[in-house]
């Protein structure tokens, strides 16, 4: 197997799991806090506050090119995280910081070398087509695994349920020795020589100020969780859920298929800046008049416009860091700062929620989703004039 195929595999697996993490974890989650939000905001607060650390605790490694056994470490922790989770039980809401830190550092040590490798395996050329294929294969089986999931969690519990995905991780562990780290070097990681380039180079100082925006959203942020509790609160079961997905990962599919084969890189400008305007208003409509109708509308919103804004700023923002100031010296350095950022942006926007919770009351917690919807606008605007430079 080559090195590309294996981690095409990896990923796939990775999202089959995260299927189950998005959606059902919270909502098992939710139930076991008797439906309170604080202990949910605590979670994710230190699970991305320990991915930040887990990025920080490796640079040095990631550096001198020692990859690919902190990507095994940040796979078996993974397991370690499912394992607790299957042990814990019902208890798991006593061990909130516990479980939120083994979680944090396993993806820390996971997303860092995974991140690099995306890079170096998958030439700039043909990274549409090989994200556009990874993205269609991912949102067949998030329509399937939903399904899945709301049928099995109506006859077995989640922990039971967790077994099966502890063996995914297995798996994932067993394919990633198909990697191959690359010659070992002796450099020293310098953020501060970085940190000058930044300063001269608007595009990388413009891709940070990106992730930071996508920290708020749809990259694992804060808009994320008040969706997922908002259809919890509507859908009610896991098997309506089930289903909610499914058709939502049936739209994104679509997406996905259209980006690959129809959406030319220049007219990336035009899609983003169009996507990213329908996304703020729709967000804006839902913060301020939560609805049935309205949630709907935002669903379809977040897997196609929103799904756009992803898949656009993924592909422009790795494209990037391949660029010559980055690519030989300082890739380390660039995907060091990008998950310290996003870690800061989703830290802050749970905290906010936090904030929210502990002085109003969940019930206010939708206008959050106002920061959200300026993030998203402020990202489709920097998104716009990074692809219109690219396609110079």
């Amino acid at each position: 197997m080559s090195e590309k195929k294996a981690i095409f595999f990896i990923n796939i697996l990775k999202n089959t799991i995260n299927v189950y993490f998005d959606t059902f974890f919270v909502f098992y989650f939710f139930k076991v806090a008797n439906y309170e939000v604080l202990p949910l905001a605590k979670y994710y607060l230190t699970l991305y506050l320990f991915i930040g650390i887990g990025f920080y605790l490796i640079r040095k490694s990631m550096k001198k090119n020692i990859r690919v056994p902190y990507f095994r470490i940040g796979i078996s922790l993974q397991a370690i995280y499912i394992a607790l989770i299957m042990l814990l039980k019902d208890k798991i809401i006593d061990y909130i910081f516990l479980v939120g830190i083994a979680k944090g550092l396993a993806d820390g040590f996971y997303y860092f070398p995974k991140n690099i490798f995306v890079t170096e395996k998958i030439n700039n050329d043909e990274r549409q087509k090989y994200d556009g294929l990874l993205n269609i294969i991912n949102k067949i089986i998030s329509i399937c695994v939903p399904l899945i999931l709301g049928v099995a969690l109506t006859y077995i519990s989640y922990t039971n349920l967790g077994k099966v995905f502890f063996v995914l991780f297995i798996v994932m562990f067993i394919i990633s020795f198909y990697l191959v780290d690359s010659v070992y070097n002796d450099k020293k990681f310098e953020i501060k020589k970085f940190f000058e380039i930044v300063k001269k180079n608007k595009n990388i100082k413009d891709s940070l100020i990106i992730y930071f925006m996508a920290g708020f959203t749809y990259s694992s942020g804060v808009m994320g969780t008040i969706i997922t509790l908002s259809k919890i609160n509507i859908f009610k079961t896991n098997l309506n859920l089930g289903f909610v997905d499914s058709i939502c990962a049936l739209v994104y599919l679509i997406v996905c298929i259209l980006f690959t084969s129809k959406i030319k890189r220049e007219n990336f400008k035009n899609t983003i800046l169009t996507s990213s305007i329908i996304s703020f208003i729709t967000l804006m409509v839902f913060a301020f008049k939560p609805s049935i109708p309205v949630l709907i509308a935002y669903l379809i919103v977040r897997n196609s416009f929103i799904g756009l804004i992803n898949l656009i700023s993924n592909n422009v923002t790795t494209n990037l860091s391949n660029s010559k100031e980055l690519k030989e010296e300082f890739k380390a350095e660039y995907f060091l700062c990008r998950d310290v950022i996003y870690s800061s942006s989703r830290c802050l926007g749970y905290l906010v929620l936090l904030v929210v919770c502990l002085t109003v009351g969940m019930n206010y917690i939708n206008y959050i989703l106002i920061i959200s919807a300026v993030a998203l606008l402020v990202e489709g605007i920097l998104v716009a004039k990074l692809s219109k430079e690219s396609v110079k």
